[in-house]
């Protein structure tokens, strides 16, 4: 028979562990909230200032409609990438309840790859560094389109971020079994050992002693995304080298046909 000091032991260490894992759920909470307030505070300033520049050529007798409209073309863009950072973040909630699931569809690819990089192609300029692209005219799939665009818009722009004003190279292509899109970089690079641990939650993809803001949602993303296609990315990178992210998608669409 289990003795009642026994009993008591073994109640104390199930309560202790259940303390544990409240207090984790709290931090991992307070942790998303940060990442939240960040990601959707950061995109506001270029749209504000927009939004004010806009306001301005109104203002000007002089100025023509078509100022007007290009202004408000750039500003359709910040605020659909807007848009986007939002829907990462619910798309993050879901996925740390565990209720993530893909919408199949058929769509092109290399349409997509455009689109992206050109709308992050301001951000790459503002730092200097530029977008090379290198797609076929078409390449049609049948993936997640939300998931597709945020893992280009994650890889883009963590490449966008730790590229040191360089130039960024984007290429895909196909193959009879599998899609391969390449996101390359010639920015600070990552260590081996950080290698291991950039997919995991609110970890950086930057060489240890690199001072770079940010709380690494975006990598976090794309590893759950990349999981639930079935796809695998891999990681060729060394400081003060750049870092390769090669992800290999699964050709549903030569599969279907």
């Amino acid at each position: 028979m289990v003795s009642n000091d026994q009993s008591q032991k073994r109640a104390i260490e199930a309560l202790e562990r259940q303390v544990t894992e409240l207090q984790d759920a709290v931090a991992a909470r307070d942790a998303f909230l940060a990442v939240a307030a960040h990601e959707l505070r950061n995109p506001m300033t270029p749209i504000l200032a927009h939004v004010q520049r806009l306001r301005r050529i109104a203002d000007e007798p002089d100025r023509s409609n078509s100022d007007l409209a290009r202004g408000l073309g750039r500003l359709e863009t910040l605020v659909e990438h807007y848009v986007r950072r939002a829907t990462a973040l619910l798309e993050v909630s879901r996925m740390t309840t565990g209720k993530l699931s893909l919408q199949l569809e058929t769509f092109d690819l290399a349409a997509l790859a455009r689109e992206v990089a050109g709308a992050l192609t301001p951000a790459a300029h503002y730092v200097g560094s530029s977008i090379a692209i290198d797609v076929p005219d078409s390449l049609f799939v049948h993936l997640d389109r939300l998931a597709m665009e945020q893992i280009l818009d994650n890889l883009i722009s963590n490449a966008v971020k730790y590229g040191l004003g360089r130039p960024i190279y984007l290429h895909l292509r196909s193959d009879p079994e599998s899609v391969v899109l390449e996101v390359r970089d010639q920015g600070v690079g990552i260590s081996a050992r950080d290698q291991s641990r950039i997919f995991d939650r609110f970890e950086r993809a930057a060489t240890q002693g690199v001072a770079i803001g940010g709380f690494g949602v975006g990598l976090w993303v794309v590893g759950q995304l990349v999981e639930a296609m079935r796809a695998d990315i891999r990681i060729r990178s060394a400081p003060g080298q750049g870092t390769t992210f090669t992800l290999h998608l699964p050709n549903h669409e030569t599969e279907q046909a």
